[in-house]
């Protein structure tokens, strides 16, 4: 019971995060969270995503949730040379 409990309190606290992007500016909103492995693999497995990915992404009321393993980001800026937003 307490394990769902956590899930959902993760989730209103998304939620909130959510609502709050969407009161500040009148375009999408997308949020990224670079976590440490164990932390990314937790939150992965919360939310029942596919665990041999490094990333993975989800929606809440229209805002992006992109959740990167530590390092990813970095990676995609080597790699392209530049940043990449």
């Amino acid at each position: 019971m307490a394990e769902n409990q956590e899930d959902v309190g993760f989730l209103e606290k998304l939620a909130l995060i959510a609502d709050a992007s969407q009161n500040l500016f009148t375009g999408r909103a997308t949020v990224i969270f670079e976590l440490p492995n164990m932390e990314f693999r937790k939150i992965q497995n919360e939310l029942k995503k596919d665990l041999s990915g490094e990333k993975f992404k989800i929606d809440i009321s229209g805002t992006e949730f992109i959740f990167l393993m530590n390092g990813v980001l970095q990676e995609m800026s080597s790699s392209d040379d530049k940043e990449p937003f």
